[in-house]
């Protein structure tokens, strides 16, 4: 077999029906994965919202989780049973949007 015999893959694909058991395709293995998986790269109409809106919740995360750990750290009044739950749950918060995935 030559090399280029090897870049060519036969898939067997089972339809859903008893009629179309069996089709043989005749592709190389990049159109293949491409197929299955997708193309490599998303195109920037996409990446560019994503990205902005996960921009956004990061820092309106860490914003507001700071100030609300500001404003407890800082006010005598505010250190109540309910304000440390409070406090404990934006320390938690941005620990999850600092470190976590």
């Amino acid at each position: 077999m030559e090399v280029s015999e090897f870049s060519r893959v036969n898939i067997a694909f089972l339809g859903t029906d008893n009629v179309s058991r069996f089709a043989v395709m005749n592709e190389t293995m990049e159109e293949y994965l491409v197929r299955i998986l997708g193309p490599k790269h998303l195109p920037l109409s996409v990446v560019l919202p994503v990205t902005i809106i996960y921009v956004t919740i990061f820092v309106s995360g860490v914003v507001g989780n700071v100030a609300v750990c500001v404003v407890i750290a800082r006010n005598k009044s505010m250190r109540t049973a309910t304000n440390y739950y409070l406090f404990s749950l934006a320390v938690s918060d941005l620990t999850l949007l600092l470190l976590g995935k």
